[in-house]
């Protein structure tokens, strides 16, 4: 039997299901800007002599209820900073997800250290506990544990391994912001939480980002990390450093547009957290498809939407969903970043440096290392997400979604 006309896929010849253009929130505005002249009329950019870099950091301190906050120049030099003041050594292992960006690596590599896979949960696309724990050595000092599209980690799994084996659990935040596990803010349950700030993220100041601690002298070496080892506490100022640091500061110019997006957040969260849970219950019991998942305890904050077909139920593969979608207007695409991290040449070829050796080396990347996390990118389809999403664009993006599985999967008829 064919389908109704109205039910008939775009990619077929029926009327797509999103006629409308997606909603898009105004990122940048008056708020902004009234922060950018405050921090111009200072007649200071530097971090020690302005005031907007101490307030971002207190406000972001405060809002997460920690007692620490270091602004960084971005999301890499965050975790490259938490690294540093972590002691991570040449000759160290790292634990971290193979999907992920390429900037919760470098750090790695940059320390010397070798970065180690944990395969990933099908369901949730975030570090597998029991392959954590697999991969873990005598050289094992770290899991850095990225939380994925808005959603977190097994934080209870993660911190009790880091806890039994006395590891250090970081969690790299930075497609979470907002993001909560059992009641706590994301980044607060590990020694040191980094998040990004780059134009991408929930809030943006084009890049910047930030790390956050409860350790007090953990706090000290990471604002060391992020200025050479330059010590400027009032009544210290020395240029004594004492172990190699970077230049990570982020100026007042960046920070007074971080203070004012940083009080847009939590509207932004609960717009997207509104949009992304009523599609996921407009699409309970679609075929062929697995919905985003979330570990217990986890209230995400939505990135982006995963989606990921399973072929033999959809009777097509990735390519295929993402196709037919976009036929319909909406916006998706198949696979997310493609390769896991380490089929990358700098892995696969061991390229990070022209001469000299390095721990990684010691270590074989190539396909076949974490089989469910290529699975997981074999298989999704990622939507994009926005805050300024409408309702016309959540029940056309539900259509259109619903209208190509059912096709797919009763074969195309």
């Amino acid at each position: 039997m064919s389908l109704e006309p109205r039910r008939t896929p775009a990619i077929v010849g029926g009327p797509r299901a999103k006629t409308t253009p997606y909603g898009r929130s105004v990122r940048y505005g008056e708020e902004e800007l009234t922060q950018l002249r405050e921090a111009i009329d200072q007649q200071t950019l530097f971090y020690t002599a302005g005031a907007k870099v101490k307030a971002l950091e207190a406000r972001f301190a405060e809002l997460n209820g920690v007692a620490h906050a270091v602004a960084t120049s971005s999301g890499t030099a965050s975790i490259h900073a938490a690294l540093m003041a972590l002691g991570i050594s040449p000759g160290d292992e790292v634990i971290v997800s193979p999907i992920t960006d390429m900037g919760s690596v470098i750090p790695i590599l940059f320390q010397g250290a070798a970065p180690v896979f944990a395969d990933l949960d099908g369901a949730t696309a975030t570090l597998d506990p029991a392959s954590v724990r697999e991969r873990i050595t005598d050289r094992t000092r770290a899991v850095l544990a990225v939380h994925l599209a808005g959603g977190a980690c097994d934080l209870a799994a993660l911190g009790a391994i880091c806890d039994e084996r006395g590891i250090d659990l970081v969690e790299d935040c930075a497609q979470a912001f907002g993001c909560a596990w059992q009641g706590r803010p994301i980044g607060t349950v590990g020694r040191i939480g980094c998040f990004s700030m780059n134009e991408f993220k929930h809030i943006s100041c084009g890049d910047g980002g930030i790390v956050v601690t409860n350790d007090d002298e953990l706090a000290v070496r990471l604002r060391l990390a992020t200025d050479k080892a330059y010590d400027r506490r009032p009544g210290v100022a020395m240029r004594n450093p004492t172990f190699l640091a970077a230049n990570y500061r982020i100026t007042e110019l960046q920070a007074a547009v971080a203070l004012a997006q940083l009080e847009k957040l939590e509207g932004i969260v609960a717009r997207r957290r509104a949009w992304c849970g009523a599609l996921n219950r407009m699409l309970v019991g679609t075929p062929g498809i697995r919905l985003p998942a979330a570990v217990p305890g986890c209230d995400p904050s939505w990135w982006f939407y995963l989606m990921q077909v399973v072929p033999e139920e959809l009777g097509a593969d990735a390519d295929e969903f993402a196709a037919a979608l976009s036929a319909e207007g909406v916006g998706v695409g198949a696979h997310y970043i493609g390769l896991p991290v380490y089929g990358y040449p700098v892995f696969t070829e061991h390229c990070a440096y022209q001469r000299g050796a390095h721990a990684y080396q010691a270590r074989s990347y190539g396909p076949g290392l974490c089989p469910e996390a290529e699975r997981i990118l074999r298989d999704c389809v990622m939507l994009g997400v926005n805050e300024g999403y409408t309702e016309t664009d959540l029940l056309e993006t539900a259509e259109g979604i619903r209208k190509v599985a059912d096709w797919l999967a009763n074969g195309r008829a």
